[in-house]
Parts: C-alpha cells; structure tokens; sequence
C-alpha cells in the first residue's frame, strides 16, 4: 500500500500588506502560492497575475502599519512629531 507524504505546517505566519490595485484599497497576501488581492471595499478577491503587477502599489505590512498608527496618535500625531524640535 502506498504511503503518502506528510506535509508539516508552516512556521512563517502569513504576512498581508496594505496594498492599492487599479485604484482600489485593499490587502495582498500569499496563500498556498498565489498571491491574493481582497478589496476592502466590495470585498472581491482577485487572483493576481503578471499583468496586474503594473497597475499594483504594495504599501506597508498590515501588522507594523496599524502600529506606526497607534504610536503616532500617541505622540501627539502626525503634525506635532514632524514638528517637534528633535526632528
């Protein structure tokens, strides 16, 4: 009888990043190799392939973006920190 081969899971956690797709805000991640583009809007997801690459702005990670908001805010926002004197 035939033995199959046991997949072990991942260790990486997928990553998803901010991402704008012909003028569409959405996410991009990758799973099971293909690349996936949800728009937040009317939350289609999109399969993306070659020829989307030049209509595709990949912003920051998702996790690190929503941190940098949160410790802006805390300081005082986006004005005040430019402004500030250690700057």
């Amino acid at each position: 009888m035939p033995t199959l081969r046991e997949i072990s899971p991942s260790r990486k956690p997928s990553r998803a990043y901010h991402a704008i797709l012909d003028d569409a805000n959405g996410a991009l991640c990758k799973i099971d190799h293909e690349i996936l583009f949800m728009n937040s809007a009317s939350g289609e997801i999109i399969t993306i392939e070659p020829e989307h690459c030049t209509f595709l702005v990949v912003l920051g990670e998702i996790g690190l973006a929503d941190t940098q908001q949160i410790m802006d805010q805390m300081y005082g926002g986006y004005a005040k920190i430019a402004c500030s004197r250690a700057n």
